[in-house]
């Protein structure tokens, strides 16, 4: 089934709003991807600023839909291969040359006016991975995969690894990089697996 002209819509918004930013797109520009006039878009989206919510809160979906299935596919591997899944799967998703570049864009440097909504969606996608990683902890901590201590610190250290990897991701070529999000995570495996200081 081909995709609806609303799909079309937000996906030529997604890759326009990632290449040139909120305000370096018009919806001409995004009417002309899509190949219709104008005025068309106003049966889908009322205007830019609806369009671009859209495309934001779709976004952030995409991310967290992502990170379910990489859990549910992984939940029976090891601890250590779920975490290192989980990091992969973040990586992966800021390689995407429209899906990542508009997530680093989006919530690094949000519009003011769209700062509220970027901050709503970046706080539900954490609370949704928190869930997630504190089930890998309290399940490895069960069967012994790592030493019983205190789950938070382990979730606090995990994100400031992706935080990291995420800046590194846009400074390095993808040889150098992916030795650093080895490096990165084998350092914070054996730091938890030993139960931290």
């Amino acid at each position: 089934m081909p995709p609806s002209t609303y799909d079309k819509i937000k996906k030529s918004a997604l890759q326009l709003f990632a290449q040139r930013g909120y305000y370096g797109t018009s919806l001409n520009d995004v009417a002309n991807m899509v190949g219709i006039k104008k005025p068309s878009l106003y049966a889908h989206f009322k205007n830019k600023d609806e369009l671009y919510k859209t495309v934001i809160i779709e976004l952030v979906d995409v991310f967290t839909r992502k990170i379910t299935m990489t859990y549910q596919n992984a939940h029976h591997q090891s601890t250590r291969e779920q975490l290192f899944g989980m990091v992969i799967s973040m990586v992966d998703f800021w390689k995407d040359e429209e899906l990542g570049l508009l997530y680093k864009r989006s919530m690094l440097f949000p519009e003011e006016q769209f700062q509220e909504l970027t901050h709503e969606q970046f706080k539900q996608s954490e609370a949704h991975t928190t869930e997630i990683l504190n089930r890998i902890f309290i399940e490895a901590i069960r069967t012994e995969q790592i030493k019983e201590q205190e789950i938070l610190p382990l979730i606090d250290a995990f994100y400031c690894l992706i935080d990291g990897l995420f800046v590194q991701r846009f400074f390095y070529q993808p040889e150098e990089y992916e030795a650093k999000v080895f490096h990165a995570f084998d350092h914070y495996w054996k730091g938890i697996h030993q139960g931290g200081i």
